[in-house]
C-alpha cells in the first residue's frame, strides 16, 4: 500500500539579482523588494540615466545627488565601493539604465527586469481512486511564469500563458508505485515546488462489507457488519441518513467489525464502508434477519 506526503520548497536568491550579458547590455533580473547594484566603480564624476536620457542621479566631485524624486531614499551611491545601487525594488523600476562615467569617458548599459516572487502552487484531487488516481496543480499566473510536473528530474508536462488574469492549471495521472512527483512553478528569479506522493491523494477501492446474524430472535435480534480494514477506512451503521455508530482503526491488518441491535418494524439499516476515494453499502431489512414474535 502506498504512502504519501506533501512537501513545499521555496527557492530564490535573497538580495541577489540574476544577471547575464547581452552584447554591450547587461541584463539584471530581480525580485520585488530586493536590491540591485550596478557594479561599475564611479569615483568622482558620473551620471545615471533611465530609459534614454532621463537623468535620475549624479556624482559630481565625489558628491552624490538624486535628481528624480521617484528614486529618493532608494537610489544610493556607496562611496566605499563606488557602486550605484537601488533598494526596495518595485515593478516600475524595470527598464534600461545607463551609467555615464565621466572620468573614464565611457557608458555602461543595463536592462533591469523586476518580478514578483511566484505564488505557492495548490494541488487538489481530481480522482482519488486507484488505478486512475489523478491530481490537478494550479497557480496564479504572472509574467514569465511556467508551471510543470516533474519526476526524478524529468519534465513530464508544462504550461504557460500570456494571459496574466488566469490561473495556470496542469493535471497529472499518478502511476502505481511511482517515484514522487513535483509540481514546479517558476519565473526567472524564483521557484516553488510541491512534492506529491500517493498517500494523501490516492486510495485503493474499499471492499464490500459482509453482514452476518448474531441473534436472529426478536426482540433482541442483532447483526454484525465486517470489512477488511484499509487506509482511512471507516465502517458505520446508518438509518434514514443518520449515522447510528461507526468505527475505524490504525491497525490495517485487522478486520473492522460493528454490531447492531435491530429494532422491530424499523426502517432498513445500511452498513456503510468508505474512504476518501470510494464507498460500499449493504442494506439490511429487519425481516430478512430477525424472526419470532415480539413481546
Amino acid at each position: 500500500m502506498r504512502r504519501t506526503a506533501v512537501f513545499l520548497v521555496l527557492v530564490w536568491v535573497s538580495g541577489v539579482c540574476v544577471s547575464s550579458a547581452q552584447s554591450e547590455v547587461k541584463e539584471l533580473k530581480c525580485i520585488v523588494g530586493e536590491r540591485v547594484t550596478f557594479k561599475i566603480k564611479v569615483k568622482e564624476s558620473a551620471f545615471i540615466h533611465k530609459n534614454g536620457e532621463s537623468q535620475i542621479a549624479k556624482v559630481v566631485k565625489g558628491h552624490f545627488e538624486v535628481t528624480d524624486g521617484t528614486f529618493s531614499g532608494r537610489l544610493q551611491w556607496d562611496s566605499s565601493t563606488e557602486f550605484f545601487y537601488i533598494t526596495g525594488l518595485n515593478m516600475e523600476d524595470s527598464g534600461e539604465y545607463r551609467v555615464e562615467d565621466r572620468d573614464k569617458k565611457k557608458d555602461f548599459k543595463y536592462k533591469l527586469a523586476v518580478y514578483n516572487p511566484v505564488s505557492r502552487p495548490q494541488v487538489s484531487s481530481r480522482n482519488k481512486m486507484n488505478p486512475t488516481c489523478s491530481v490537478l496543480c494550479s497557480v496564479q499566473n504572472r509574467r514569465e511564469v511556467t508551471l510543470s510536473w516533474q519526476r526524478e528530474g524529468e519534465t513530464l508536462s508544462h504550461t504557460s500563458s500570456p494571459d496574466l488574469s488566469t490561473l495556470l492549471s496542469l493535471s497529472l495521472e499518478i502511476e502505481n508505485s511511482s517515484a514522487p512527483y513535483s509540481c514546479v512553478v517558476k519565473n526567472p528569479v524564483s521557484n516553488q515546488t510541491v512534492t506529491v506522493k500517493a498517500e494523501e491523494y490516492c486510495f485503493d477501492p474499499v471492499s464490500r462489507p459482509q453482514v452476518s446474524s448474531r441473534n436472529k430472535m426478536n426482540p433482541t435480534c442483532s447483526v454484525l457488519c465486517s470489512v477488511q480494514n484499509g487506509r482511512e477506512v471507516t465502517l458505520s451503521w446508518q438509518r434514514e441518513g443518520k449515522t447510528l455508530n461507526h468505527t475505524s482503526s490504525p491497525d490495517l491488518s485487522t478486520l473492522l467489525s460493528l454490531p447492531l441491535e435491530i429494532e422491530y418494524n424499523s426502517a432498513p439499516y445500511s452498513c456503510v464502508v468508505n474512504n476518501p476515494g470510494s464507498n460500499q453499502m449493504v442494506t439490511v431489512k429487519p425481516e430478512e434477519y430477525c424472526f419470532g414474535e415480539t413481546l
